[in-house]
Protein backbone atom coordinates (compact mmCIF):
# COMPACT_ATOMS: atom_id res chain seq x y z
CA UNK A 1 0.00 0.00 0.00
CA UNK A 2 1.59 3.28 -0.75
CA UNK A 3 1.15 5.86 2.17
CA UNK A 4 1.47 9.42 2.31
CA UNK A 5 2.72 10.39 6.51
CA UNK A 6 1.20 13.84 7.09
CA UNK A 7 3.30 15.56 10.08
CA UNK A 8 5.20 18.86 10.78
CA UNK A 9 8.81 18.42 10.21
CA UNK A 10 9.58 19.00 14.06
CA UNK A 11 7.50 16.09 15.09
CA UNK A 12 9.88 13.62 17.01
CA UNK A 13 7.22 10.43 16.28
CA UNK A 14 7.46 10.84 12.54
CA UNK A 15 10.69 8.91 11.29
CA UNK A 16 9.14 6.33 14.19
CA UNK A 17 5.95 5.85 11.94
CA UNK A 18 8.06 6.20 8.64
CA UNK A 19 9.97 2.90 9.75
CA UNK A 20 7.36 1.12 11.33
CA UNK A 21 5.31 1.32 7.92
CA UNK A 22 8.01 0.55 5.83
CA UNK A 23 8.93 -3.01 7.92
CA UNK A 24 5.33 -3.69 7.35
CA UNK A 25 5.44 -3.42 3.83
CA UNK A 26 4.00 0.04 2.91
CA UNK A 27 5.91 2.34 -0.26
CA UNK A 28 5.82 5.71 2.13
CA UNK A 29 6.09 9.47 0.88
CA UNK A 30 8.44 11.02 3.29
CA UNK A 31 8.37 14.48 2.97
CA UNK A 32 11.65 15.25 4.68
CA UNK A 33 13.45 13.38 2.27
CA UNK A 34 11.88 14.70 -1.32
CA UNK A 35 13.72 17.59 -1.95
CA UNK A 36 12.03 20.29 0.44
CA UNK A 37 14.18 21.56 2.70
CA UNK A 38 11.21 22.66 5.65
CA UNK A 39 11.41 26.14 4.02
CA UNK A 40 8.34 27.44 5.41
CA UNK A 41 7.97 31.57 6.33
CA UNK A 42 6.09 31.79 9.68
CA UNK A 43 5.56 35.74 9.00
CA UNK A 44 4.84 37.47 5.87
CA UNK A 45 2.02 39.97 4.76
CA UNK A 46 -0.32 39.83 2.36
CA UNK A 47 1.17 41.61 -0.12
CA UNK A 48 3.90 38.57 0.36
CA UNK A 49 1.89 35.91 -0.10
CA UNK A 50 1.54 35.34 -3.93
CA UNK A 51 5.07 35.64 -4.28
CA UNK A 52 5.33 33.01 -1.64
CA UNK A 53 3.21 30.36 -3.28
CA UNK A 54 4.63 31.75 -6.85
CA UNK A 55 8.41 30.75 -5.87
CA UNK A 56 9.92 27.52 -8.13
CA UNK A 57 10.98 26.11 -4.87
CA UNK A 58 7.54 26.38 -3.36
CA UNK A 59 5.93 25.27 -6.82
CA UNK A 60 8.34 22.33 -6.91
CA UNK A 61 8.04 21.20 -3.23
CA UNK A 62 3.96 21.65 -3.40
CA UNK A 63 3.92 19.93 -6.91
CA UNK A 64 6.50 16.65 -5.20
CA UNK A 65 3.51 16.71 -2.15
CA UNK A 66 0.71 16.54 -4.50
CA UNK A 67 1.99 13.86 -6.73
CA UNK A 68 2.91 11.41 -3.75
CA UNK A 69 -1.15 12.94 -2.23
CA UNK A 70 -2.81 12.11 -5.55
CA UNK A 71 -1.05 8.39 -5.78
CA UNK A 72 -1.34 7.28 -2.38
CA UNK A 73 -3.78 4.76 -0.86
CA UNK A 74 -3.67 6.18 2.49
CA UNK A 75 -2.99 9.02 4.54
CA UNK A 76 -1.43 8.78 7.95
CA UNK A 77 -1.77 12.43 10.20
CA UNK A 78 1.23 12.19 12.82
CA UNK A 79 -0.17 14.33 16.07
CA UNK A 80 1.22 16.85 16.75
CA UNK A 81 1.32 18.76 13.67
CA UNK A 82 0.14 21.66 11.73
CA UNK A 83 -1.72 23.22 8.91
CA UNK A 84 -0.41 21.54 6.06
CA UNK A 85 -0.84 18.04 7.18
CA UNK A 86 -4.55 18.78 8.41
CA UNK A 87 -4.93 20.23 4.76
CA UNK A 88 -3.22 16.64 3.70
CA UNK A 89 -5.58 14.82 5.53
CA UNK A 90 -8.63 16.62 4.87
CA UNK A 91 -7.90 16.16 0.97
CA UNK A 92 -7.26 12.22 1.78
CA UNK A 93 -10.79 11.96 3.50
CA UNK A 94 -12.08 13.94 0.06
CA UNK A 95 -10.38 12.18 -1.76
CA UNK A 96 -11.79 8.57 -0.09
CA UNK A 97 -8.64 7.35 0.80
CA UNK A 98 -8.28 5.41 3.80
CA UNK A 99 -7.28 7.88 6.89
CA UNK A 100 -5.55 7.05 10.15
CA UNK A 101 -4.42 9.62 13.09
CA UNK A 102 -2.24 9.04 15.44
CA UNK A 103 -3.19 10.77 18.89
CA UNK A 104 -1.02 11.35 21.63
CA UNK A 105 -2.38 12.31 25.30
CA UNK A 106 -2.30 15.96 25.32
CA UNK A 107 -2.62 16.59 21.94
CA UNK A 108 -5.75 19.04 21.08
CA UNK A 109 -8.74 17.14 19.97
CA UNK A 110 -10.64 18.19 16.60
CA UNK A 111 -14.30 17.92 16.04
CA UNK A 112 -13.50 17.32 12.45
CA UNK A 113 -10.72 14.39 13.76
CA UNK A 114 -14.44 12.18 13.88
CA UNK A 115 -13.63 12.46 10.15
CA UNK A 116 -11.32 9.99 10.06
CA UNK A 117 -11.64 6.07 9.35
CA UNK A 118 -9.42 5.01 12.41
CA UNK A 119 -7.77 6.83 15.36
CA UNK A 120 -5.09 5.45 16.84
CA UNK A 121 -2.63 5.83 20.11
CA UNK A 122 0.43 3.80 19.12
CA UNK A 123 2.91 3.30 16.14
CA UNK A 124 2.43 -0.63 16.18
CA UNK A 125 -1.23 0.17 15.78
CA UNK A 126 -1.22 1.77 11.93
CA UNK A 127 -0.19 -1.03 10.31
CA UNK A 128 -3.76 -2.91 11.37
CA UNK A 129 -5.42 0.48 10.95
CA UNK A 130 -4.50 0.93 7.74
CA UNK A 131 -5.68 -2.58 7.08
CA UNK A 132 -9.51 -1.53 8.09
CA UNK A 133 -8.66 -2.82 11.76
CA UNK A 134 -8.92 -0.80 14.40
Amino acid sequence: MKVYVASSWRNEVYPEVVEALRQAGHEVYDFRYQGGSGWNPTEMTSGQLFDFLDHPKVQSIFRKDMDALEACDAVVCVLPCGRSAHLELGYGIGAGKRTVLLWHDGDAPDIMHKAVDAIVFEVSEIPGALEGGE
